[in-house]
């Protein structure tokens, strides 16, 4: 499968291909952003928890429990994706057989997870049905964003068209930010306001992003043929136990992964505690997430040019550097701001949010494409085509680090507060974040990138 010299993808199939991170961006916000406040919603709104919010062995809650559960099975599942995706020689493809297979399911267990089947208050069945669906989820998820992501270097013939279509990817993801940030609250209130009860409101937007998130994920698969669009992958084939030894095996892997993870870690607890640090520090209806989300993703929006034009001058590292510099002040600030978010100190609480955008522009942005350069640099190295490997190998030390964003974020919730009246576990999230973002930092400065392009040979490579 596959011609010797491959066609570049047309503008309007690179637009197609990146549309689909629009639907899966939304599925997996939508979950983190509402999930947890529809599970445990603050004191303010008087709903009863669904589940309990005790702490277990002193750090596990149910909440937390769930969101390590559904990574667990998504680590796992990552890394025989990938395999079965790189090995897989079906006539639709190594990648399209994936995302046509799992739309579906991945649409359906996101709506599943808020419809647990007791609301009139906390139980374990709900906490097994929260854990059942966070697993079938993230499979599903697994199932579609790995092969999709494994396209990035496929269809990425050089260094510029890989940053390209990898803003394009990210420029959807924030679109699906958008829409679940902004509108969906927005929907959800519109629901209330008409008479709807507030977990009635939430459901029913849930189900309207659910089905609209079914169409665009189907979009990528009209956009690429992988028979004149991709390399072909030739025997032999690799099996998914050697494949990630030799993909850990790779030094300059292991240390973009080491920060890779601070950084998601810390980008996490923001989105987790989003919704929190509007009800409670700014102390303003739920809806005021709109606009710090709007904030955060204007701000990144603006830096998106800036950030391409960058990395292909400069070259990614750097950029994303000072992503993470920028990202350790900003929850640096509003941790010490969270204590009087009054008058000139408001406006500089939401600036904040505004400088976050810069780092969230650089993670949307630049990982993906760096983690295609290796693979890239592989290929020309062993001659192997394990694109999805690089993707999946990340799985398991990765999604455990955001499953640990969660069982962090419950905990601070639960042992220091979570109310107006008793807000230290949301500040001191922010705290976390800025010292996660330090960790990040300190291991990104160790990723040798001018090694890695140069092993690229004829391909484009970063300014000197």
């Amino acid at each position: 499968m596959g011609s010797k010299n491959p066609l570049s993808l047309s503008p309007a199939g690179q637009l197609l291909y990146a549309s689909g991170s629009a639907a899966f961006t939304m599925l997996e916000r939508m979950i983190l952003l509402y999930m947890p406040f529809y599970y445990l919603p603050p004191a303010e709104l008087n709903l009863p928890n669904l589940v309990s919010d005790r702490t277990f062995w002193g750090l596990f809650t149910v909440l937390g429990a769930a969101l390590v559960v559904g990574r667990i099975f998504d680590g796992l599942a990552d890394p025989l994706i990938a395999s079965l995706s790189d090995n897989n020689r079906s006539r639709l493809g190594r990648r399209k057989l994936f995302l046509i297979l799992g739309a579906l399911p991945l649409a359906l267990s996101a709506l599943l997870v808020f419809h647990p089947p007791d609301l009139e208050g906390i139980s374990l069945l709900n906490g097994l049905w929260l854990g059942l669906l966070m697993a079938a989820f993230y499979l599903a998820f697994t199932s579609y964003v790995n092969p999709f992501l494994a396209l990035l270097p496929e269809l990425g013939h050089n260094n510029s068209l890989r940053i390209n279509l990898s803003t394009m990817i990210a420029f959807f993801g924030l679109v699906g930010m958008i829409l679940v940030a902004i509108l969906f609250p927005l929907l959800a209130g519109s629901f209330q306001d008409a008479g709807m009860e507030v977990r009635a409101a939430y459901r029913q937007a849930v189900m309207i992003f659910a089905a609209f998130s079914v169409i665009l994920l189907y979009l990528p698969t009209l956009s690429f043929k992988e028979s004149i669009h991709c390399l072909p992958a030739q025997a032999p084939q690799v099996g998914t136990w050697l494949s990630l030894r030799q993909t850990f095996a790779i030094r300059p892997f292991r240390i973009f992964l080491g920060g890779e993870m601070f950084l998601q870690f810390a980008m996490n607890l923001v989105t987790l505690g989003l919704i929190y640090y509007a009800v409670v520090l700014f102390q303003r209806d739920e809806r005021f997430m709109t606009v710090l989300a709007g904030l955060t993703i204007g701000g990144a929006l603006l830096f998106f040019p800036l950030v391409n034009l960058l990395a292909r001058k400069k070259g990614k590292k750097k950029v994303i550097l000072g992503g993470v510099f920028c990202l350790a002040i900003s929850g640096l600030a509003i941790f010490l701001l969270s204590f009087n978010i009054t008058g000139i100190y408001f406006y500089i609480s939401l600036a904040m949010f505004v400088a976050a955008g810069f780092p969230l522009a650089v993670l949307t942005i630049l990982i993906n494409p760096t983690i295609a350069d290796m693979a890239r640099a592989d290929f020309r190295k062993t001659g192997q085509r394990r694109e999805a490997m690089f993707f999946g190998a990340r799985a398991i030390p990765l999604k455990l680090t955001i499953a640990l964003a969660g069982v962090v974020f419950s905990y601070l919730l639960s042992a220091f507060g979570r109310d107006i009246g008793g807000p230290l576990g949301i500040q001191l999230s922010a705290l976390v974040v800025a010292a996660a973002a330090v960790g990040s930092f300190l291991l990104f400065r160790l990723y040798p990138e001018k090694q890695v392009l140069a092993s690229l040979g004829d391909e484009e490579k970063i300014a000197p």
